[in-house]
């Protein structure tokens, strides 16, 4: 069946009376199509309703400056949105000449940031991706070896920021959009760079897909139903992980019970782990990393403390095993010694690199803080001792240690001083001799480490 404007309004018979749409409109053919029949279908829903417009549409183009035709790309845009009637939105972005080798993966990001951030709450931004785009995909992430969710492919609908992105052309293969390009007289423009063979995916255009064409005509119908079929299956470990998540999910989101998860099969154990590191919002780890984190952390005898670290998207995490748990983390620097700092309990301070500091006033119980007391934060230099109210002196490594603060924070906490004495290890407790009595005020003094959650 041929590509339409009436075929493209089935396609938005979801979206209720008021959507908003924004074409990510580059110029090139398949988005002109996409402009063009957007703005036909719409007109045809209007004029179902007596001429009432029912729903709103605008463009936006990003121009990356790469070709040396990048400006004339945008003039031919912007005029024919106007001829159209459409709002477009034209920004520039400027990439990293140093980042050459990285050059598509960064042009894609700066890309879908304007969307982001040029996009309503109640915005929805069509793209142009269709059948050919989604046969490329799933060849090109077979041939990295991806699992279920990788080769699923181009999703159809997915949020974007605040937005919602939908993609209504992937079963549309792209000689049905040149078709209608001819048929509706439209211009549009042709990327230089889209015949540059080095790059993968033209390679892939160019070179293997005429080949299996020659040979298997239905191959992209074939790979979409694998890419659907890879969907649901990714569905369905989504679900297998929830269950087996409930059992081993600890109250604090980036620590999970490695024990529970030992007793699960591996590939079970890949799986929860990949749910759990996506649910903290930890960058996607890959099979390598998910693979070491199974025979190697989990099964790692008590008292070893095995980690590893990734970096993915900007963000560098680590996952560490200690006791029967896995702690989730962003990497956050060493801390400097700390010239000691004078302190008032009632003042909240902020620890460079290292957290915060502050104290809750309470009566009967926590620190005893006389008027003309000057406390002093200080870091630990090893050898310290300490005589916690009611028990003996033993070693601040000792105390730090049953009071179960994890090693690679014991070096953080900050120590309270008065003169050269030892008075308070916040979360821990107090030294002899300056735990308030009985109806006497006092300030139970509270340590926040540093923001160790991954950052989404």
């Amino acid at each position: 069946m041929a590509f339409t404007a009436e075929t493209l309004l089935e396609q938005l018979t979801g979206f209720t009376p008021g959507s908003r749409f924004a074409v990510a409109y580059s110029g090139g053919l398949d988005s002109t199509v996409l402009l063009h029949a957007m703005h036909h279908a719409l007109t045809l829903a209007g004029h179902a309703q007596g001429d009432i417009p029912l729903f709103s549409l605008r463009a936006i183009h990003v121009n990356h400056g790469l070709s040396p035709n990048a400006n004339q790309w945008q003039r031919l845009c912007e005029q024919h949105c106007a001829h159209l009637g459409i709002a477009l939105h034209v920004e520039r972005v400027k990439l990293d000449p140093h980042a050459l080798a990285n050059l598509e993966s960064q042009a894609r990001d700066l890309r879908y940031g304007v969307f982001e951030r040029q996009l309503e709450a109640d915005e929805c931004i069509v793209m142009a991706h269709h059948l050919d785009d989604q046969a490329e995909t799933f060849l090109l992430r077979s041939l990295r070896g991806a699992g279920p969710r990788g080769l699923a492919a181009i999703p159809k609908r997915r949020p974007l920021g605040r937005a919602m992105l939908f993609r209504p052309l992937l079963e549309v293969p792209q000689a049905e959009l040149r078709a209608y390009a001819e048929r509706e007289l439209l211009a549009w423009v042709d990327d230089e760079s889209n015949d540059d063979r080095a790059y993968d995916r033209n390679f892939c255009r160019h070179e293997l897909l005429p080949k299996i064409e020659e040979r298997w005509p239905a191959y992209r119908e074939s790979w979409q139903r694998s890419a659907q079929l890879c969907a649901e299956a990714d569905i369905l470990l989504d679900d297998l992980a929830a269950i087996d998540f409930e059992e081993a999910k600890c109250p604090v989101p980036t620590v999970i019970n490695a024990k529970k998860l030992q007793e699960l099969s591996q590939p079970r154990q890949r799986n929860t782990l990949r749910y759990w590191l996506n649910l903290a919002g930890a960058p996607d780890p890959g099979w390598n990393v998910l693979t070491h984190i199974v025979e190697e952390l989990i099964p790692a005898a008590l008292g070893t403390q095995p980690e590893i670290r990734w970096h993915a998207n900007g963000a560098s995490v680590v996952l560490r095993r200690y006791r029967q748990n896995l702690y989730l983390q962003r990497v956050i620097e060493n801390i400097a010694s700390l010239t000691p700092v004078d302190w008032q309990p009632k003042n909240m301070l902020h620890l460079k690199d290292n957290g915060l500091i502050y104290s809750l006033a309470t009566e009967g119980a926590g620190l005893r803080v006389d008027g003309d007391v000057v406390l002093k934060l200080r870091y630990r230099h090893g050898g310290e001792t300490c005589k916690l109210q009611g028990r003996r002196t033993r070693t601040l490594k000792k105390i730090l240690q049953d009071a179960n603060i994890a090693p690679w924070l014991r070096d953080r906490v900050p120590l309270l001083y008065c003169d050269e004495e030892l008075v308070c290890i916040p979360g821990v407790g107090v030294c002899e001799g300056w735990q308030a009595g009985i109806n006497e005020p006092g300030w139970r003094v509270i340590w926040v480490p540093p923001d160790a959650a991954p950052e989404r």
